[in-house]
């Protein structure tokens, strides 16, 4: 096998590794597996077709040589013809490293010598001072060695989104989007008001129909612009050996940034040129804690009392509260959180019969919000423009630069505008409560 079909082989390998690689987090986890494989078997083809290159290259110029035989005094075919330097190189310059190597290499092994080649000894005549090469210290020539580059970038993934998967999605055909909403804001005493204002009467027979109507409001959902924007070289993008386009189209890139700027602004955003996270929202009720700077079983209690009774729902928890979550105990100490059966099965997922989800996005622990309750069907996320990735040379070409922008559409709130009062009048409930402030 010549040394061509050892580099193809290594170039198979390599592409194979590449194709792994850039496939991210959707590589089966066999591929993963066989990554470091494969990029081993690659160097070991290739480190052959380097030595088998050698050889070739060593006979043919062993052919050029006056004479292949005996050197040794005697010998049938004559002593050897002296080494000749190379005129036609001696004041040429070494086009590149290659042919540097090639001329130290042919001086070294098969004695031709080479003008362009000055030569240091620890004793020079000359004065000049000598250096004992070792590729171990880097002043000494370790810098000349190259090191191994394994082509995969390594970070930490951001945590996933939370509020998008359990919300109601809408696809808007516009700008702005109008959603029709039964107004069950009233709070008279007596009355339901699930109803939107109907009010239903037992009567006698042939007795007069009060009249009542439903009454309805609208919901407006305002395509909001998330945009982000970076600079590259383009000597990066030529000579990277991680795809950058693939990276800023990934979870750690502009995907992932838009992907957690959205949770961020469902969760906590203002509503002035994002949207309005539920943590702030007019509909979102925030009972007092009982003691402030933690949370406790006290506080669940209150915020499950105050839950819209839907059935369905999830704890969203920021992690700076974890411990003292999980610590938690109910009357008489009987643990409400706790690990099932045993604490080696982990930290647990369910507090009172619903999921729980840690998060980042959260203020932290003492703060308005530090744990939230909510039922995210009662959120709307309007989508105008999915996630678009573009790039562009125009921007900074007299810098030799591409510009990569990502530009998201989307607005959120949630659609109830207050919350939700039972027919005795006072007691009201959400499918959004916080834990707010310690009471003074």
């Amino acid at each position: 096998m010549s040394w061509k079909d050892k580099k193809a082989q290594a170039d198979v390998l390599f592409e194979k590794a590449k194709a792994i690689i850039e496939k991210g987090a959707e590589a089966t986890s066999e591929e993963k597996e066989n990554l470091e494989q494969m990029l081993e078997d690659a160097r070991a083809f290739k480190a052959e077709a380097l030595q088998l290159h050698e050889i070739e290259a060593a006979l043919a110029e062993t052919k050029t040589l006056p004479h292949l035989g005996d050197q040794t005094p005697g010998s049938p075919f004559g002593p050897a013809d002296p080494p000749k330097e190379r005129p036609e190189e001696k004041d040429k310059p070494f086009g590149d490293w290659g042919a540097f190597l090639y001329a130290a290499w042919l001086q070294e092994k098969k004695g031709i010598p080479d003008a362009r080649l000055r030569w240091f000894k620890d004793e020079d005549p000359e004065g000049h001072e000598g250096k004992a090469m070792a590729g171990n210290v880097g002043a000494r020539g370790g810098f000349l060695i190259p090191t191994e580059f394994l082509p995969q970038l390594q970070a930490v993934m951001a945590e996933e989104a939370i509020v998008r998967s359990m919300a109601t999605v809408i696809r808007m055909a516009g700008r702005q989007l109008s959603l029709p909403v039964l107004d069950q804001t009233g709070t008279t005493a007596g009355s339901p008001h699930w109803f939107g204002g109907m009010k239903f009467y037992w009567a006698d027979e042939a007795q007069e129909k009060t009249e009542t109507n439903a009454t309805f409001r609208r919901v407006n959902l305002v395509a909001k612009k998330l945009i982000g924007y970076t600079n590259a070289s383009d000597e990066l993008l030529d000579d990277s050996a991680i795809s950058l386009g693939d990276f800023l189209s990934g979870p750690l890139g502009f995907a992932g940034g838009i992907a957690w700027m959205e949770d961020y602004a469902f969760l906590r955003g203002t509503g002035g040129g994002q949207p309005r996270g539920v943590v702030n929202a007019p509909a979102t009720l925030a009972p007092a804690r009982a003691a402030a700077g933690a949370v406790g079983y006290v506080d669940c209690i209150t915020m499950l009392s105050q839950f819209l009774p839907s059935g369905r729902g999830a704890w969203i928890v920021s992690q700076s509260v974890m411990a003292s979550l999980i610590q938690m105990s109910g009357p008489a100490g009987n643990a409400s959180y706790v690990w099932q059966p045993s604490a080696r099965d982990g930290v647990p997922g369910y507090l009172f019969g619903l999921p729980v989800y840690w998060t980042e996005k959260l203020p932290v622990l003492g703060t308005r919000g530090d744990i939230l309750l909510a039922d995210f069907r009662y959120f709307v996320v309007g989508d105008r423009q999915a996630t678009t990735i573009e790039s562009s040379t125009a921007p900074r070409w007299i810098y030799d630069e591409t510009s990569w922008r990502a530009v998201h559409r989307v607005d959120g709130q949630p659609w109830l505008s207050s919350p939700l009062t039972y027919q005795d009048g006072a007691t009201q409930v959400s499918p959004f409560v916080v834990l707010g402030a310690a009471s003074s």
